[in-house]
């Protein structure tokens, strides 16, 4: 089966709005390749860092939400930002240690949370309020 790299590049331009959901939903088409336990991620990286904030994430969950992306792609995109060189977060930030949790969380939803449009919702109250509303039974 053939996997297309996600490009790091329309990742930042959706977070810059310079293109849409549906550009970076298109993108992510095929982007993953699941055999066994195993999920392959390509990536093509990006020339230049791009500084991440809660807000970035926020209009990802938003995109979800509004049934322009499927939720399990941001197990791609989670996978992409945590592999990344170049999408830099400061963990010794609030707002910084917000990103890192929530694209660790993404990149293994089945050790986390499963990518379901409710628990899409907790994220992005999580990025937005800094609280923590998943119980034990999110995580099944």
């Amino acid at each position: 089966c053939f996997v297309k790299p996600m490009r790091e590049e329309i990742l930042k331009q959706f977070f810059t709005e310079e293109v849409d959901a549906k550009v970076l939903a298109d993108d992510l088409v095929g982007s993953m390749a699941t055999k066994g336990a195993l999920t392959k991620h390509p990536i093509v990286d990006m020339r230049e860092s791009f500084q991440l904030c809660p807000e970035h994430l926020i209009r990802l969950c938003d995109a979800v939400l509004r049934d322009e992306i499927k939720p399990q792609y941001l197990q791609s995109i989670g996978f992409c930002v945590v592999a990344s060189d170049n999408f830099e977060y400061d963990t010794d930030t609030t707002e910084g240690n917000l990103v890192g949790e929530t694209v660790l969380d993404w990149s293994a939803p089945i050790i986390n949370y499963p990518l379901t449009k409710r628990n899409v919702e907790k994220f992005r109250q999580k990025l937005i309020t800094g609280e923590d509303p998943f119980t034990r039974s999110d995580a099944s």
